[in-house]
């Protein structure tokens, strides 16, 4: 039952209806909340819910130990086992693919195959955010069943945002925190910015995302060799075009989703391909992972509290996990490391030559189009699995023949145009919000049924698969 398909709607209407059936009572609340997800992750595989348990029960347990303790070195014990037992457990997933070649080699051993539990990386992130918030006493101690819940919210566990249990910037920069919303009453929270949101979300994460992959991208990763130049370096702007509707798309449904229910989650994007560096750009793209790494990787390694070559050092340490993080497979830690190279470079530039407070708008333009560039080409390290076929990709748009098809330059000259034409987007946003806001709540089944039927008649067949829920 994925969240874009027709049984995940009826099943989201019908849980919405009795959960608001039930409005005023949290507790009654979130037990329909937990019921739901886990009856979720149960119909797409009995071990995504074993798995959430089990691991739920080690941070729960770690969790009241530490929070019970009477020392404060026995507290910090209990906080570093827990963020050791999550980072192993995460590491034991990510990496026993990668690292079952190794083990058979020259050996008899063999590792059964085991499925990946859903949702695992967000939610050892949640769990280790949880951890040091209560470890610094600035949430309550979950119980088991809240903790649960936190870990297991069914709109966010396929691919985040990561929803912090301490306080977090969320819609209109208002200050909550998963802790906090799951024991206070909740309302319906701006049911028209919620239905633009998902309607938005659907056009994005379906629509354009699918028909990008099939037309532009797929095809021309799949097999390199057979088409021009023009047309890879199409496919390489087309991915990160794809990569961002299809993340950002399913950001938006799902933060739709959580709003009709009374939750507010982080911000996830601010359109990122506007960003005019390398740092801008980390300030727009996935905010709650990379707000995530800054305060659990990079500051506890010292930030830059102890000089420059140690700052420039931490964050190669912070992005080269980062890179881990997204997946096993050497392309992953690369892609990393380019990330802070970059960041490095720029703040040795910053260093010698100082920052630009004010940038002309020639400025501007082409630290975009610089910066756009360098992200696509790090992405290619995304789209294919190994840094061989990367290496065959890059030798082919190098060396294949322009084949002089007007389309494939049409299509790169759309990508920069659509660049900086994407206020248009917060224009349509506002525009759909006061659409809904000058119909009466009944008369909204209307253009809703409307915008579904025309993004169901324009979709490609299937229902397309979101690209993080891999990484």
């Amino acid at each position: 039952m994925p969240i874009l398909s027709i049984e995940f709607a009826l099943f989201f209407l019908a849980f919405f209806l009795l959960y608001w059936a039930v409005a005023g009572f949290v507790s009654v609340q979130n037990l329909l909340l937990l019921a739901a997800g886990l009856a979720w992750l149960y119909w797409l595989h009995p071990w995504f819910l074993l798995a959430l348990c089990l691991y739920t029960l080690i941070i729960h347990v770690i969790a009241q130990n530490m929070v019970f303790s009477l020392s404060a070195q026995a507290r910090r014990a209990w906080l570093i086992s827990g963020i050791a037992a999550a980072t192993a457990i995460l590491l034991f997933f990510k990496y026993i693919d990668f690292l079952r070649p190794l083990v058979y080699a020259g050996t008899q051993w063999e590792i059964m195959d085991i499925l990946m539990p859903l949702g695992l990386s967000y939610y050892v992130f949640q769990s280790i955010a949880y951890l040091g918030a209560a470890y610094k006493r600035r949430i309550p101690a979950l119980r088991f069943h809240e903790l649960c819940l936190h870990f297991g919210f069914f709109p966010t566990i396929t691919a985040g945002p990561i929803f912090r249990a301490s306080r977090f910037k969320s819609i209109g920069g208002m200050q909550a925190g998963a802790a906090v919303q799951l024991l206070e009453p909740r309302r319906l929270l701006f049911p028209a910015l919620a239905i633009s949101l998902i309607l938005l979300g659907i056009l994005k994460s379906w629509v354009l995302s699918a028909h990008i992959d099939s037309h532009f991208v797929a095809p021309m990763f799949d097999n390199p060799q057979q088409y021009s130049a023009a047309a890879l370096l199409a496919a390489v702007y087309g991915y990160s075009i794809q990569l961002f509707f299809n993340f950002s798309g399913y950001s938006d449904l799902v933060i739709g989703m959580a709003l009709l229910l009374g939750f507010r989650l982080p911000q996830n994007f601010a359109a990122p391909f506007y960003a005019v560096n390398i740092r801008d750009f980390w300030n727009r793209w996935h905010i709650s992972l990379s707000t995530w790494i800054r305060d659990y990787l990079y500051i506890p390694l010292g930030g830059s509290r102890q000089g420059f070559t140690r700052a420039q050092l931490n964050l190669l340490i912070a992005f080269g996990l980062s890179g881990i993080w997204h997946g096993s497979g050497w392309c992953f830690f690369l892609w990393g490391i380019l990330h802070a190279l970059a960041l490095i470079s720029l703040n040795i530039k910053e260093l010698f030559f100082g920052k630009i407070r004010r940038r002309a708008y020639w400025q501007k333009l082409l630290g975009i189009v610089l910066t756009f560039n360098f992200i696509s080409f790090s992405f290619i390290l995304f789209a294919v699995p190994s840094l061989g076929e990367a290496s065959d990709f890059l030798r082919a748009l190098l060396n294949n023949p322009n084949s002089g098809h007007a389309a494939e330059w049409l299509w790169i000259a759309a990508v920069y145009v659509g660049i900086l034409l994407y206020p248009l987007w917060a224009w349509c946003l506002q525009s759909i919000i006061a659409l809904f806001k000058r119909l009466p709540p009944w008369l909204w089944f209307a253009p809703i049924a409307l915008a579904l039927q025309a993004m169901i008649y324009f979709a490609p067949e299937g229902i397309p698969g979101f690209l993080y829920a891999n990484f």
